[in-house]
């Protein structure tokens, strides 16, 4: 599991890498594109080995959290 540090790295397990990618927009509004053309926007909560976690409007103006699976992503911007 990754976790964030204050000097600008993430912590994998035992190691720490640098942040990169999509893992400096966690707490951003993020589009995630998947393979059959839809997409779908919503704020980044947390990043998972296999799946996003992404936080979205509902219609009656509230949100909740979601659990996209990385096999189903095209890409995200």
């Amino acid at each position: 599991m990754t976790k964030k540090t204050d000097n600008g790295l993430i912590e994998l397990g035992h190691a720490q890498a640098e942040k990169h990618g999509y893992y400096l927009k966690v707490g951003q509004p993020t589009t995630i594109h998947f393979l059959d053309g839809k997409k779908i926007t919503g704020i980044l909560n947390a990043i998972g080995p296999y799946e996003v976690f992404l936080q979205v409007p509902t219609k009656n103006d509230d949100s909740m959290e979601i659990t996209i699976f990385k096999h189903a992503i095209k890409y995200i911007n």
